[in-house]
């Protein structure tokens, strides 16, 4: 008997390199309704290389539409990029302004002892606190004591490994390193990833289009661009949220860890299975069967 497996003829993660036929299928769709002279005109071009068939025609619609839409993909990735790298830019600056240790001592020394309360030192204080609370939030606490706990666990348990204890600076340092290099995205994350792309993409194809066809700009297509760019940005500002501010970004993590150490309860807790999983294809090379 010899099997042979299946499962794997095609690749998991094909899909995700296909999502960028979406915009791109709006795309050309888009400007083919918009305005129908120029998608006879792309339509005759194309005859006039070779004489395709109707369904050679649908073949080479599909594969321009997969070109054009991974450009849009692309440019919603750098856009995805440019709000991360903006909001980066907001964290940092409230960290060497309003939130820096300098201005901190400087406050203390123009405050003085006993504490003055003019208007200058009132709007001063409020400043600093509020940058202060930015930078380093009270709310943190409790998550990054039960991210040490569920990392804990998962050295323990999937890694054999027992984390250093106690106060100290390498302690500190080395917890640093744990986090960093520990747990495991969960698959919502990257399909929310994967459709704030494709919002994005799509908002963008539309506004191409209509920038090629006049006809498209009515209320409406515009309406509908707006939506999904909006959309996009939206969601491209959520990740940015959570790589940058210290406690949705501490929260992330930590559902990182526990969605690692959930797979790695669950490992221990099964028996070990046949490696052969997925569906099987049974040839019979038995020559001698009955009649």
């Amino acid at each position: 008997m010899i099997k042979i497996d299946v499962s794997n003829a095609i690749p998991k993660r094909l899909g995700t390199y296909l999502l960028g036929i979406i915009p791109g299928l709006l795309f050309e769709l888009s400007i083919a309704f918009g305005d129908p002279r120029l998608a006879r005109l792309m339509i005759d071009r194309a005859e006039q290389i070779y004489a395709f068939k109707p369904y050679a025609l649908l073949i080479l619609f599909v594969v321009s539409s997969l070109v054009v839409g991974q450009t849009f993909f692309l440019l919603s990735w750098f856009a995805g990029l440019l709000i991360n790298s903006v909001y980066g830019f907001k964290r940092y600056f409230i960290r060497v302004t309003f939130g820096s240790d300098w201005l901190y001592r400087t406050f203390g020394k123009l405050q003085g002892i006993p504490p003055k309360r003019n208007v200058f030192i009132r709007s001063l204080s409020r400043m600093v606190t509020w940058g202060r609370k930015k930078r380093f939030p009270f709310e943190i606490r409790p998550v990054l004591k039960c991210q040490r706990l569920a990392a804990t666990q998962l050295l323990v348990r999937r890694y054999g490994i027992n984390p250093s204890k106690g106060p100290g600076d390498w302690v500190d340092l080395e917890w640093q390193v744990w986090l960093l290099v520990l747990g495991k995205q969960p698959p919502v994350f990257r399909e929310a990833l994967l459709m704030m792309r494709t919002f994005l993409g799509c908002g963008l194809a539309e506004i191409s289009a209509l920038y090629i066809c006049p006809a498209l700009r009515n209320r409406y297509f515009v309406a509908t661009s707006v939506v999904f760019i909006t959309a996009g940005c939206f969601q491209s500002l959520d990740f940015a949220k959570r790589s940058y501010e210290p406690v949705r970004s501490s929260l992330t993590r930590l559902v990182f860890l526990l969605a690692e150490l959930a797979e790695t309860n669950t490992a221990t807790k099964k028996e070990e299975n046949s490696p052969d999983k997925g569906p099987n294809l049974a040839i019979s090379t038995d020559a001698n069967e009955d009649g």
